[in-house]
């Protein structure tokens, strides 16, 4: 399983540089829209499309390193006052939910990059059906890291137990 971890982690760092590509990108071609249009009067017609589309995969991919590293919303009040030995069983059957999620938005977008792909936005002339690839492929990684989510619950526990083992052998490898 460290080496299905080690995969997925690379598969992420790819996609960390894409989305910081792509922000980046997103930057400047919105810095262009607003010099242009405020200073000249005259916005190009790509550039609002262009900066939509880099939203869009830099949120996708926000998402899916959400799910990784697990800094998405939970609502755990109800289990950490009341259901505190259901905690393990709850946050499997969350990770499973995270999986079928992934593999539902992968299923359910996928059709839509090959039906949309002659279609073309007016502005960039970039085919409709690009914009789906990226969240298709998002759905794939978010259920990758939700099968080595569930096996880490399997085999060491809540994520809190987890973090505390974490936080042990940080201070171990720092002595």
């Amino acid at each position: 399983m460290n080496t299905y971890k080690k995969i997925v982690n690379c598969i992420c760092t790819v996609f960390e540089i894409i989305a910081a590509l792509s922000l980046g990108a997103m930057l400047v071609v919105v810095t262009i829209q607003v010099v242009l249009r405020y200073f000249f009067n005259n916005a190009p017609g790509w550039s609002e499309e262009l900066a939509r589309q880099f939203m869009i995969l830099f949120c996708f991919i926000a998402m899916a390193l959400g799910v990784r590293d697990k800094i998405h919303i939970a609502l755990t009040i109800i289990v950490d006052r009341l259901f505190k030995k259901f905690t393990l069983p709850l946050e499997i059957t969350g990770k499973i939910l995270v999986l079928v999620m992934g593999i539902m938005m992968s299923i359910n977008m996928g059709p839509y990059f090959t039906k949309l792909r002659y279609n073309r936005l007016p502005g960039t002339g970039i085919p409709v059906g690009y914009e789906y690839f990226f969240p298709t492929a998002v759905g794939v990684l978010i259920a990758l890291i939700a099968v080595y989510q569930i096996y880490d619950h399997f085999r060491y526990g809540t994520d809190e137990a987890q973090r505390k083992q974490d936080d042990f052998t940080r201070k171990d490898a720092t002595l």
